[in-house]
C-alpha cells in the first residue's frame, strides 16, 4: 500500500531524479536499453507499468539514451560522466514495494543533504 506523503516530503519527491537503465525487447524481439531519468514520485508508477508488458519509459520519465542491443563502452562512459551513474553499484527494482524503499531512502538522505545545509548556513 502506498503511504501518502506529507508536503514537504512530496516537494522532495518532486525535485529528487534518479537515473534508470532498462533493458527489454522492442515488438521485433530485439534486445533494447534505455537510460530514463524518473521523478522519485513516478518511481513506484514506473516500477508497476513494468509489469504490464508493453511499456513506454517515456511515459514516466526523460529517455537520455536507448538504443538497440547493451550500451556501448561509449554511452556507459558518457552516463558516468555526464549524469554520475555508477554501473558498478546498480540495483535491481523488481516491484513496486522495492522501488517505495529506494524512494524513501532518496527522500531521507535528500533530507539529510538539506539538513546538513541549513547547518553549515546557521555557522557561517
Amino acid at each position: 500500500m502506498k503511504k501518502k506523503l506529507s508536503l514537504p516530503q512530496q516537494v522532495i519527491a518532486e525535485k529528487t531524479v534518479t537515473i534508470l537503465l532498462v533493458r527489454g525487447e522492442n515488438p521485433d524481439g530485439e534486445a533494447i536499453y534505455a537510460y530514463v531519468a524518473v521523478r522519485a514520485d513516478r518511481l513506484e508508477a514506473f516500477i508497476e507499468a513494468q509489469k504490464t508488458g508493453t511499456f513506454y519509459p517515456e511515459d514516466y520519465g526523460v529517455i537520455i539514451e536507448a538504443d538497440t542491443g547493451e550500451p556501448s563502452a561509449e554511452i556507459r562512459k558518457k552516463m558516468e560522466d555526464e549524469y554520475g551513474f555508477n554501473h558498478k553499484l546498480m540495483v535491481d527494482i523488481p516491484d513496486s514495494e522495492r522501488a517505495y524503499a529506494i524512494t524513501a531512502q532518496l527522500r531521507d538522505s535528500n533530507q539529510d543533504e538539506d539538513d546538513e545545509d541549513e547547518d553549515e548556513d546557521e555557522d557561517d
